[in-house]
């Protein structure tokens, strides 16, 4: 399946089906609910108004402060300025707005001037002969429109208008200049505008409210397609990211010509190319087919460059090839090279001479030593010949070698040493390699480490005997205890009438699943010790873990009186541990309250964060004295109760203890008095 072809081009031709059927539905459901593309909604809502008065408003800051760029004609005293496109980019996208602004005998127009529109009152003609189109006029303050949004909303608008700027006046009398400041607002302004409700042809509303028309029979189908295409498509690329590079006959990825061609360039040219279609875009203004076509043109490239380049980086990193055949990846392995090469040299080097201090005082006396020497024969140099000089530099050189060879004996033998007291004792001094005088001193070493361990290799043997020893004698135990077991359930199955037989059989039971237990204990806390067990380490709620213990033994410190009491300011704390062995832990420690803890009294379980850690403390007092320490107390087979008359085998502090520590914690034993207290500590997820 891996190597079908037919499969493989069947995905690819199907992903830009399933990528356009996600984005036609994406766009048909969040487009619709967009005001700006639906011209009904549109010219109805707050937004139109507010775009509206900003449009108006900024035709009055153009009047003011732009009038020269604009052409002009004369109207009597009043001069006309025709805007044109640089009235602003609003005024492409709602159809037939046009605009009339006076303000002290100036005027600012987007109607083009002719001769029938070359006064103020042939352009007002003009704006308003339209029987379609709505008008938005604000005379000296007042607000008349027919947009009953604008004429509800528009007054708020009117702080807009207000503009503060400065004029030069030449002064007739003197000749100089008077420069006025002036602040002007809505009521210094006449403002005549008309509109249709529509979206411009060609503006970018009109393009996609076209666009969102030919998509409506497809937006009932699209809570349907989004799931489906969605699924189907990531199926479809699992497929094809695990069958890239696998051919017929060999699992093994092989790289082509292609594949070798450093990835950088690869990716430029792609993204050069994909560039390309997208360019044609800012010619098309309003045809919103072409746009379509060039649209879907540019995607099919871009989707036909992007499968060539994901192909190969996913085959390179398939064949473990992918830093060797990008430029990056090749000048970071050089560069990790070199500086894998310095830090070795100089880590070395530095270890050498730093490892002790012994080694530091004696380089530091050789390089006094070298140093004296030279100045020496810097002093004297001239009262000695050639052949003296040379002698004493052999002497010097001499002399050096002599003491760096000691101060290298001496730091090998010195590390040797300290491996030894950390506990590796598998590795001998090399004796050629140390000079004559130190060959008996290697020797002693040598022995000593190889006798230290040959012990310590006895003793993990022994270790590992006692701990087969007591899994082979409980399985052994374990046989003939089952069918004791089976032959009391059986006899207490039989219609015995003799209460001694019956309470015989009792007690035989109560012994025979106590001895149950207590070899199910050892064969564990032997697994445990030789770590013959595996750990599922994930993320547990620990309250969840303790909350669902207190149910499972709800019963039994009920019979006791006991109340259980959970103080911990969260809901939620997160640790890294073993679900199945957490609970034994718990359960060790609840089992061990329910057995020696003192009648009708309390139980207190604090869980809480310490820094990075959580804490668990559970505490209770004792029922008997605790005359033991709690170090004897963690040993296995000690038990509190002396009089050993209740059902403990001692081994269930010692196996929450070990599975603790398994699992990266930390369990801690304490007492005071008749409190007993247990702290458990794990790191917070």
């Amino acid at each position: 399946m891996k190597n079908s072809k037919i499969l493989k081009i069947l995905s690819y031709i199907t992903i830009p089906i399933l990528i356009a059927s996600l984005a036609l539905s994406i766009i048909s459901i969040t487009a619709k609910e967009n005001v700006y593309y639906n011209k009904e909604r549109y010219f109805q809502s707050g937004d139109f108004a507010t775009e509206y008065m900003s449009f108006l408003r900024d035709q009055t800051y153009r009047l003011i402060h732009y009038n020269s760029s604009y052409e002009s004609i004369k109207d009597g005293e009043n001069e006309i300025f025709f805007a044109n496109h640089l009235a602003g980019y609003y005024s492409y996208d709602i159809k037939n707005r046009y605009f009339l602004i006076m303000y002290n005998n100036k005027a600012l127009t987007n109607v083009e001037l002719t001769a029938n529109t070359s006064t103020i009152e042939g352009i007002k003609a003009y704006i308003g002969q339209n029987p379609d189109s709505k008008k938005v006029n604000i005379i000296y303050g007042d607000l008349e429109s027919d947009s009953e949004i604008i004429q509800k909303t528009g007054s708020q608008y009117f702080d807009y208008f207000t503009e503060a700027y400065y004029s030069i006046q030449l002064d007739e009398t003197t000749g100089s200049e008077i420069t006025t400041h002036t602040t002007t607002n809505v009521k210094d302004f006449q403002i005549y505008s008309s509109y249709v409700e529509d979206f411009a042809e060609g503006s970018q509303y009109s393009v996609i409210s076209k666009m969102l028309e030919k998509l409506a029979p497809f937006e009932q189908y699209s809570y349907f397609i989004i799931p489906v295409s969605t699924v189907l498509l990531i199926l479809i690329i699992i497929y094809l990211i695990m069958s890239i590079g696998h051919k017929k006959d060999s699992d093994k990825i092989t790289l082509n010509d292609f594949d070798k061609i450093p990835l950088e360039l690869i990716i430029f040219f792609a993204i050069t190319i994909g560039v390309i279609p997208f360019a044609f875009l800012s010619g098309i203004n309003d045809d919103y087919r072409a746009i379509i076509s060039i649209v879907i043109t540019a995607c099919l490239v871009v989707y036909i460059l992007s499968i060539i380049t994901l192909y190969t980086i996913i085959k390179r990193i398939k064949a473990r090839e992918f830093l060797n055949t990008t430029i990056t990846g090749k000048v970071l392995k050089w560069c990790w090279k070199i500086i894998l090469k310095i830090y070795k040299k100089i880590t070395k080097t530095w270890e050498t001479i730093t490892y002790s201090t012994i080694t530091k005082k004696v380089y530091i006396y050789a390089v006094g030593f070298v140093i004296i020497s030279l100045f020496i024969l810097w002093i004297f140099g001239g009262q000695v010949d050639f052949a003296t000089f040379i002698m004493e530099i052999l002497l010097i050189c001499f002399v050096t070698y002599k003491i760096l060879k000691f101060v290298k004996d001496f730091s090998q033998i010195e590390n040797k040493l300290k491996e030894m007291y950390e506990g590796n004792n598998q590795t001998e001094l090399p004796e050629n390699e140390f000079s004559g005088e130190m060959h008996n001193v290697v020797n002693y070493i040598n022995d000593i480490s190889n006798g230290f361990e040959n012990a310590i290799q006895d003793r993990m043997k022994s270790e590992r005997m006692k701990a087969e020893l007591i899994t082979n004698v409980s399985h052994d135990i374990k046989t003939p205890l089952t069918s004791i077991i089976n032959y009391v359930d059986l006899l207490k199955q039989e219609n015995i009438e003799n209460n001694k037989a019956k309470e015989y059989i009792e007690i035989l039971d109560n012994k025979s699943q106590r001895l149950k237990r207590l070899t199910e204990d050892l064969v564990e806390a032997s697994k445990i010790s030789t770590g013959n067990i595996s750990l599922n380490l994930e993320k547990l709620n620990i309250l969840e873990l303790l909350k669902q213990a207190v149910g499972e033994f709800e019963d039994k410190f009920e019979k006791k009186n006991l109340s259980v009491i959970i103080d911990c300011k969260s809901t939620e704390i997160n640790i890294m541990a073993d679900s199945r062995y957490m609970f034994r832990v718990i359960e060790n420690l609840f089992s061990n309250i329910s057995k020696y803890a003192l009648e009708n009294s309390r139980v207190y379980i604090d869980v809480k964060e310490n820094g990075e850690n959580v804490l668990i403390e559970v505490k209770n007092i004792s029922k008997d004295r605790l005359n033991i320490s709690a170090e004897e107390l963690m040993q296995r087979f000690v038990r509190g109760d002396k009089s050993r008359t209740t059902e403990g085998s001692g081994l269930g502090l010692s196996i929450a203890q070990n599975l603790t520590e398994l699992q990266q914690g930390r369990f801690t034993l304490k007492l005071d008095g008749d409190l007993f207290k247990v702290e458990l500590e794990f790191k917070m997820v």
